[in-house]
């Protein structure tokens, strides 16, 4: 299987239409379409529905995407890498991250790498937890911040980093936004806004547990929301209440108030994640500046 092949497949995902993906590539439709005919061939499965009218991925292809743009992105990086190597210029260090690391430690590490380790290129990647297991272990990653839940880890060095935890934001002028703190009770036929279950099944079953499993009339969840941002949009509309990480809260909020659930909701770990195996002197001089314990 070459990469070409793979380059072709992923353009061909993205635009759902030959004749775009091949102008993408600056070919004609024809090769394009020998070519992803081969790969079917190849693999023994179809990648794609395709009608007179439209283009679609299998769920074969859906499944082969996610490990080809991996595989893809592992040889431009190599590639990247190599070309540094070659020129004698910085070693590269592939970050990923998630929003509450971004909102809180994250930036105070970065930026003292950037002033003591001026020969080290970071480069940095908002991820949802599973995608960074996924790219450490593939090579895609060199250190990922996330929040390990139920996740798979293994082949991975980890260090607690950061415990944060959860806290209502409400609309300023919410019944609830005069209490001094806010019980399980008093949650009870809310509207309760929630991150989407696929970003992270594992905390978001917390969360929904921590708050049904009294016995009490339950809040009604909502799952409108992918990132933080969003969620703080749909509370300043009044669409509810959001359950948010502290450390996506701070600052001023425009209509917002923040409250504590009592009792409180179970605290969560971010952690950094490193494959046990990564000799990179990038990597050893970058974990000497982060916070937290030794690795577990």
């Amino acid at each position: 299987m070459e990469l070409t092949a793979l380059r072709y497949f992923a353009a061909v995902a993205k635009e759902l239409h030959f004749r775009k993906a091949a102008a993408k590539l600056h070919i004609t439709q024809a090769p394009l379409s020998a070519a992803i005919r081969k790969l079917e061939d190849e693999l023994s499965c179809k990648l794609f529905e395709r009608t007179s009218r439209m283009v679609k991925l299998t769920a074969a292809g859906e499944f082969f995407l996610a490990e080809a743009e991996a595989v893809l992105n592992r040889a431009d990086q190599a590639q990247k890498q190599l070309a540094d190597f070659l020129a004698g210029e910085k070693e590269q260090l592939l970050i990923g991250c998630n929003e509450p690391a971004i909102h809180s430690f994250l930036p105070e590490v970065l930026s003292r790498v950037r002033n003591q380790e001026p020969e080290i290129r970071m480069q940095l990647r908002e991820l949802e937890t599973a995608e960074q297991c996924v790219m450490l272990k593939n090579g895609s990653l060199d250190i990922g911040f996330l929040r390990p839940s139920s996740m798979d880890i293994s082949g991975l060095t980890t260090r607690l980093i950061y415990r944060d935890r959860y806290i209502l934001v409400l609309p300023r002028d919410h019944k609830l936004a005069r209490c001094g703190r806010i019980s399980r009770e008093d949650l009870a036929g809310e509207d309760v806004i929630l991150f989407a279950r696929d970003v992270n099944p594992a905390i978001y079953d917390q969360l929904v547990y921590s708050l049904t499993v009294h016995g009490l009339p339950s809040p009604r969840f909502r799952q409108d929301a992918r990132n933080k941002s969003s969620m703080l949009a749909m509370v300043q509309a009044g669409f509810g209440i959001a359950l948010m990480p502290e450390s996506c809260c701070k600052g001023p909020l425009e209509n917002i108030v923040r409250k504590e659930l009592s009792p409180p909701l179970p605290p969560v770990d971010i952690i950094a994640a490193w494959r046990s195996d990564n000799d990179s002197r990038a990597v050893k001089k970058f974990i000497r500046f982060l916070p937290g314990s030794p690795e577990i």
